[in-house]
């Protein structure tokens, strides 16, 4: 069916899947734009904009992807369809061994990539880097900047990117096609260079294990594995001493990106049998 296509047909199907997929990224970013920018004119209005971003954006920024999820479960019940297979998430078909495993497989190979950016001496990859891993952890509320960088987030995206927009691609292009274009506008919406190729490459794993799992929720855990080093070095780095004692030298830096490179080949191992 696809090889008898006309030029004009496959432009017309290609656009009509592109603007399908492109609603449920609208939303995932207008969302919480929305819910920041009503809590700063109706709640605090005597804050500056970045005193309020610092005060409570985490927050905010939680509840809009949260309501993003509510939105697209209405709208797939609207059009009584299953929210579950528009999104390929399914709870009761899910190991929880190898999801733990997916977990840990993701700490680990952030925890390698951290210490190697972080150890990098050139073109300013370390400052780069240690800057915009900071910029991540600017609020206040603590509880729900681990919540929206562990869970909330992690879980979104998974939605939006890997469940409905993959599917949506699926239903046109081959898998491997598929599977780069929902990479790369995942890598496009990270911004920076930077954080651009790392998402690429995190994207293309992401992916790649939703549809060779037919799970997103094995996906949920690997991008929650990602960005929970993150997440503890930030909280080590909130106590006093603290940072300096677990990441003042190279040498522990290195130490630590060396252990996680080696549980990451164990578990590789383990899941994907190479």
């Amino acid at each position: 069916m696809k090889e008898q296509w006309t030029a004009q047909q496959k432009l017309w199907i290609w656009g009509k899947t592109f603007l399908r997929a492109m609603g449920p990224l609208a939303l995932y970013v207008l969302m919480p734009a929305l819910c920041l920018s009503l809590g700063y004119v109706a709640l605090h209005p005597e804050m500056s904009a970045q005193e309020f971003f610092t005060y409570g954006g985490n927050f905010y920024s939680a509840l809009g992807m949260i309501l993003t999820i509510f939105v697209l479960y209405a709208r797939s019940k609207s059009k009584n369809r299953s929210f579950l297979e528009d999104t390929t998430l399914y709870f009761d078909r899910m190991d929880v061994k190898k999801a733990a495993m997916f977990l840990f497989f993701g700490a680990s190979a952030a925890l390698a990539v951290s210490a190697l950016l972080t150890l990098l001496p050139r073109w300013g990859v370390a400052e780069g880097y240690s800057q915009a891993s900071r910029t991540m952890f600017n609020g206040r509320d603590m509880i729900f900047t681990v919540l929206t960088t562990v869970v909330t987030a992690p879980l979104a995206e998974e939605i939006i990117f890997r469940g409905y927009m993959l599917n949506i691609f699926l239903e046109t292009f081959d898998e491997r096609r598929s599977i780069w274009i929902v990479s790369l506008i995942f890598a496009l919406c990270h911004g920076q260079a930077l954080w651009i190729l790392y998402a690429l490459a995190m994207g293309l794993l992401l992916a790649w294990v939703s549809v060779r799992e037919d799970n997103i929720l094995y996906g949920f855990f690997l991008h929650s594995g990602f960005n929970l080093p993150s997440v503890l070095i930030w909280l080590a780095g909130s106590f006093e001493g603290t940072n300096s004692l677990f990441f003042g030298s190279p040498w522990l830096i290195a130490a630590y990106g060396l252990i996680g490179l080696l549980l990451c080949i164990l578990l590789a191992k383990r899941l994907f049998g190479i």
